[in-house]
């Protein structure tokens, strides 16, 4: 075989060796890129799926606190209506109450004042009572509601 012969064979090889070694790498480098986009879709269905359960925990916890809340409201119902029933007979009592002061003895008079003085007394006590926990429940809520992210 003559030199220049040589040079082309040498040429030859050098080039399917050239080549060769490109597509090796362009295989290696196709399946390290299909490597990471599998792993990504994996990173991806993960991340999926833990929000959904994320959100599945907050809808569950909103309905369960929209139940409650409902379930209050309706016993808040009764209660007032208990309590306009029970003031409206005070009221039915209180209305003949100038009636019987006028026909009754001085002591029973005087009884039925310091009765009224201490009545009056324990619903001071109780309005007080009331007016520090709605000002307390005022404050808790403005400051969840200041407190919670915009």
């Amino acid at each position: 075989m003559t030199g220049r012969a040589q040079a082309l064979v040498g040429l030859a090889v050098l080039l399917v060796g050239f080549f060769a070694g490109w597509w090796v790498n362009a295989q290696r480098a196709e399946a390290r890129i299909s490597l990471l986009k599998k792993e990504h879709a994996e990173q991806t269905m993960r991340a999926s799926a833990s929000a959904l359960a994320s959100y599945s925990r907050m809808e569950k916890t909103k309905d369960d606190a929209i139940k409650s809340a409902q379930a209050r409201a309706d016993r808040l119902q009764a209660d007032v209506g208990r309590a306009a029933a029970a003031a409206d007979g005070l009221r039915k009592q209180l209305a003949g109450m100038p009636a019987r002061i006028t026909a009754a003895s001085r002591a029973a008079v005087d009884e039925y004042a310091s009765t009224a003085g201490e009545l009056l007394s324990a619903c001071t006590a109780e309005y007080q009572w009331m007016a520090r926990q709605a000002d307390g429940h005022a404050n808790d809520a403005r400051m969840i509601t200041e407190s919670w992210p915009r």
